[in-house]
């Protein structure tokens, strides 16, 4: 039994005592399930001294909710972000992803898009380098995220699966590095969207890993599931210090990859 399964288990078993006057749960997800099995008895601050996090109170779409990941602190060889966890709580995949940050970012700042199913929680804990674990969270209102159909013709969305876009753009703050985006046209199905043409639900199949080199050395990877958004898009720092050649590769559920290559700047 996998920690997906788990976690449906746990939404049927507390489901009669959902019910609230905020439409918040009483019983907590994070303490009772997320925390023990992601984290177990490590502490973890809630502060705002590390992380932020920037989300809509109320999404206007729930399949596509944008969310910022702004990291306070720049990577520095004494004290930088080695991780972020990204969480919504009562999606019936709660853990968006888990990305994972070198020194080579210049900062560990994280946008993209992601599904939220219901009223909910959604939360970041970085994890330092020197071991300690911070959180910030905020609540979101959004419903049904994680079942609305694609936004196009599923034999659509098939035939241009894997073609990506890598870019790099200047940041406004040199400091932080060159602003990367990567996007990927992916229809990361849910498992729990329906396909009117069949009349049927289709699969889960969406993209699980990425990986980011920058003249081979990895500088960013993530592992991710069915909580992000269709066609993922992921903004993040680059601070190369010579030219080079940054490279993504994307690797989804069912075990296809892509790679895609661009030319680098060095970052002044």
């Amino acid at each position: 039994m996998n920690f997906r399964h788990l976690v449906l288990i746990f939404f049927l078993a507390i489901s009669p005592f959902c019910v609230s006057a905020n439409g918040q749960s009483p019983v907590g997800v994070w303490e009772s399930l997320l925390k023990p099995h992601h984290f177990g008895e490590t502490p973890i601050v809630v502060d705002k001294t590390v992380i932020d996090l920037v989300t809509p109170y109320r999404a206007e779409d729930a399949a596509v909710t944008p969310v910022r990941v702004k990291a306070l602190i720049p990577q520095t060889p004494e004290r930088y972000i080695e991780s972020v966890y990204l969480f919504v709580d009562k999606n019936p995949e709660p853990l968006v992803g888990k990305f994972n940050f070198t020194q080579a970012v210049g900062r560990a700042d994280l946008a993209l898009r992601i599904r939220v199913d219901k009223y909910t929680d959604v939360r970041a804990v970085a994890v330092l380098n020197d071991g300690s674990h911070h959180m910030v969270k905020n609540f979101v209102k959004a419903q049904g995220g994680c079942a609305i159909p694609l936004t196009i013709d599923y034999q659509a969305a098939m035939a241009t699966m894997g073609k990506m876009q890598l870019k790099t753009v200047d940041s406004e703050q040199a400091a932080d590095g060159l602003v990367t985006q990567l996007r990927v046209r992916h229809p990361n199905l849910t498992g729990m969207q329906m396909d009117y043409k069949i009349y049927a639900v289709r699969p889960a199949h969406y993209v699980k890993k990425i990986r980011v080199k920058l003249d081979g050395n990895q500088i960013m990877t993530a592992e991710t599931g069915i909580s992000v958004s269709e066609d993922p898009s992921f903004r993040f720092f680059l601070a190369p210090q010579s030219k080079g050649t940054l490279t993504a590769e994307i690797e989804d559920s069912k075990g296809e990859t892509w790679t895609e290559s661009i030319a680098v700047a060095a970052n002044h």
